[in-house]
């Protein structure tokens, strides 16, 4: 079998306050974290994971989407980097790909930090939990409220753009190289993406499953997780994963595990 080839990207440096980050630990001090985002290359298609941070909100939260989104620059503007050369797009087609080469964008959640190009990917079938979809739209929570923004997957309301929502895992290629798994718990439609590797053997793109390595030991979640308890059971699943496939479990926010990537991509299985 042909081998495809991974590529992990950040579109963003975001300070977190570590105490939202990790609930009541280290208050008052901040992490400088990012927003990555990942492509596979694999034989039968292109995939995305993700898309990383929107530039246009960044620069015009007022105007941004059909609502606006105004109260980025109280909730986090100031904390964020960002130069448009990041926009996922931007990074996409640097690695030599259009925007059409992407078959599957595979998304993790709806949170503003992980959706910031969606619009941008008119060609490509979207991949999302069904319960994120539906809580995308309404979220009760008011923090949650927050963390959604219109601008960013609105689009999927727009007959040009392919969206399948699923329940459940799921083998993207049938193959068993790109599978998603269901990780309620930071938001109601989270999910991880396990990939088979040809020289490290399984990886699992834990996306905001927690937000470090010690809280991923620790089972430490965030202020504003959607419900704690079924966090830390997906938590404890993606363990469970780790200790039986002896897998390398990457974490989105934690730096030093997107420094642990390869500079050159990695073949699968």
């Amino acid at each position: 079998m042909a081998q495809p080839e991974l590529y992990a990207l950040n579109a963003a440096d975001w300070d977190y306050e570590y105490s939202a980050m990790m609930r009541n630990q280290k208050p008052g001090e901040t992490y400088p974290s990012l927003t990555p985002f990942y492509v596979i290359d694999h034989p039968e298609g292109t995939v995305l994971i993700d898309t990383g941070t929107s530039y246009e909100m960044l620069e015009n939260p007022e105007e941004y989407g059909p609502y606006g989104a105004g109260y980025i620059d109280e909730f986090a503007a100031d904390e964020i980097e960002m130069s448009e050369d990041q926009k996922a797009v931007n990074q996409v087609a640097d690695l030599g790909y259009d925007p059409a080469d992407i078959d599957y964008v595979v998304m993790t959640h709806l949170h503003l930090d992980h959706t910031g190009d969606i619009r941008e990917f008119p060609d490509s079938e979207f991949i999302v939990q069904q319960d994120e979809l539906e809580y995308a739209w309404w979220p009760a929570d008011p923090i949650q409220q927050n963390l959604y923004v219109e601008g960013d997957f609105g689009v999927f309301h727009s007959p040009e753009y392919s969206v399948t929502a699923i329940s459940g895992n799921y083998d993207v290629f049938g193959d068993g190289t790109i599978e998603c798994i269901p990780t309620p718990g930071h938001s109601p439609g989270h999910q991880a993406v396990k990939v088979e590797l040809e020289d490290t053997g399984t990886v699992i793109l834990a996306a905001d499953l927690a937000f470090t390595q010690e809280a991923y030991e620790k089972e430490l979640q965030p202020a504003f997780a959607w419900d704690t308890e079924h966090a830390i059971r997906s938590n404890r699943k993606i363990r469970n994963l780790e200790r039986k496939e002896d897998a390398d479990v990457y974490l989105a926010h934690d730096r030093e595990h997107f420094e642990e990537f390869p500079d050159s991509p990695e073949s699968l299985v």
